[in-house]
């Protein structure tokens, strides 16, 4: 089965797009004609975060604070003191009443000793994946927490009566559990909130028979499929409507919408067999996501470095200075910077500590104006934003969580012509653009070969077998000539017969 890209986007429609290419989904989210977030996932992902395992207490470790738990992978993970939720240690270690008091529960384990672990984070080089007991069984609309006993309301749901609706109907249907009430059920239907809980209640129950079933370390729960995660996060009621280039994809995603509530989803899939990469110039401002500098329409233009520590962003009046640095030239430049630093932070998955340097404002009212369109646009970001406000040097601080790599380290490596001063796309990305053109020219009739000049970075991984795994899967014969032109692209010819 070969699967390959997701695409979203806005403006007064807002689109998700599913193209597929060869072992990658791409998902990438279009606001209005503007790119503002892009994801690639490997369909055979050996991801293991979220799912849930028995596991056997390996051995304890004081100094560290933490224990070493077999899971049945090839390396044990790591549960911290502190993720050792005391309902779970109770529940499960059979604890007394009086030790849901204590600071920690790894002074009372002892190798053998069988836990319910849910996966944090993934293995990373040497280091084993990272486990807690404080499980979450993430649904659509709800967050199951059996070890919790509150019930939390998304901070992006903001109307108060909204809150206040979700927050007391959930509060009465739960006993001694918790739960999390997700962006994505504002106005939603009290019956289908009611009708995830049984679901996600239902699952846990098969997980603890599991737990009480086996004694060996193993799976008791997997996350769905990569294609079900990625529209469980990103698909919503704004959604107007889907779109693939895939037969195959159009029926899974059939089962996955229908399944949502086929109320909001009626009527808004479609199949289009065009390269909607293209079609939606994707793959245009994909290009330009190596560059450091980025141009406002206003004549300004950010700046933008990463560091270890933090990422600074730098705003310039560039050619917007037609009048000198009037205070309404100023705040204009500033206000699209901000409009532009919000997608920027999303589409290029930065996190941590962000500073932006914005053009030097000495009115408060305009400081606070920047703030609010700050705020504004981040409320469209789902990842957990906050925007702190000015510094005495006049910097914007903001902090954006980390949920998975910068989209830099996904598709960009060192430049190997300035050896580190710049940033190239990585050879896997080229490599997946030209599989795309040799996609679309596999349904040109009149074309018989496909001449590829590209950068000789690139030769290491145009090989021999790859030449031959290309040209049977789509019927051209391939040409490939190395120069030491832009690395960053490639130039493409066809021979017709």
């Amino acid at each position: 089965m070969r699967w390959t890209v997701i695409v979203i986007s806005n403006s007064q429609i807002k689109r998700i797009l599913v193209s597929t290419l060869e072992d990658e989904i791409l998902l990438a989210v279009l606001e209005g004609q503007q790119l503002v977030e892009l994801h690639f996932e490997e369909i055979d992902s050996e991801s293991i975060t979220g799912n849930i395992f028995l596991s056997r207490v390996e051995n304890v470790v004081n100094s560290l604070d933490a224990v070493f738990v077999n899971i049945g992978t090839s390396k044990n993970a790591f549960l911290r003191n502190k993720d050792i939720v005391k309902k779970a240690y109770l529940q499960q270690l059979g604890g007394k009443a009086t030790d849901a008091h204590r600071s920690g529960a790894i002074d009372s384990l002892s190798k053998g000793q069988k836990l319910i672990v849910q996966v944090k984070k993934d293995p990373i080089g040497s280091k084993g994946p990272q486990v807690t007991t404080n499980i979450g069984l993430t649904g659509r609309f709800l967050v199951y927490m059996p070890y919790s006993t509150t019930v939390g309301v998304s901070k992006k749901i903001e109307d108060p009566e909204e809150r206040k609706r979700l927050h007391d109907f959930m509060g009465g249907c739960i006993h001694d559990e918790g739960i999390i009430i997700r962006t994505v059920s504002k106005d939603i239907t009290l019956a289908t909130l009611e009708e995830e809980l049984h679901t996600l209640r239902v699952k846990w129950q098969e997980v603890l028979k599991g737990f009480q079933r086996f004694k060996k370390p193993r799976v008791l729960f997997s996350e769905p499929d990569i294609l079900e995660q990625l529209m469980r996060e990103k698909y919503d009621t704004t959604v107007d409507e889907v779109i693939t280039n895939s037969k195959e994809v159009y029926s899974r995603l059939q089962e996955i919408l229908n399944h949502f509530d086929k109320k909001y989803v009626k009527g808004k899939l479609r199949y289009c067999p065009d390269d909607i990469l293209e079609l939606y110039n994707v793959n245009k401002q994909m290009d330009d996501l190596v560059k450091r500098r980025i141009e406002l329409s206003c004549g300004g233009s950010l700046v933008i470095d990463r560091t270890e520590a933090l990422t600074v962003i730098d705003v310039n009046s560039g050619s917007n200075q037609s009048n000198g640095k009037s205070r309404d030239m100023v705040l204009e430049t500033n206000v699209q910077a901000a409009k532009e630093i919000a997608r920027q932070v999303r589409l290029r998955n930065l996190s941590g500590i962000i500073i932006g340097d914005f053009i030097d404002m000495e009115n408060e009212n305009d400081q606070m104006t920047i703030l609010k369109v700050l705020e504004e646009e981040l409320k469209k970001d789902k990842a957990k934003t906050s925007v702190m406000g000015f510094t005495k040097l006049g910097l914007v601080e903001m902090a954006r969580k980390r949920t998975s790599p910068p989209l830099g380290e996904l598709i960009h490596e060192t430049c190997p012509v300035c050896k580190g001063e710049g940033m190239v796309f990585s050879p896997k990305r080229i490599v997946k653009r030209m599989e795309r053109e040799l996609e679309v020219a596999a349904k040109m009739k009149d074309v018989k070969e496909v001449l590829f000049t590209v950068h000789w970075n690139l030769s290491g991984y145009l090989s021999k077998e790859w030449r031959e795994r290309s040209e049977a899967a789509y019927g051209k014969h391939l040409v490939l000539e190395f120069s030491r032109q832009d690395p960053n692209g490639y130039d493409v010819r066809y021979k017709k017969e």
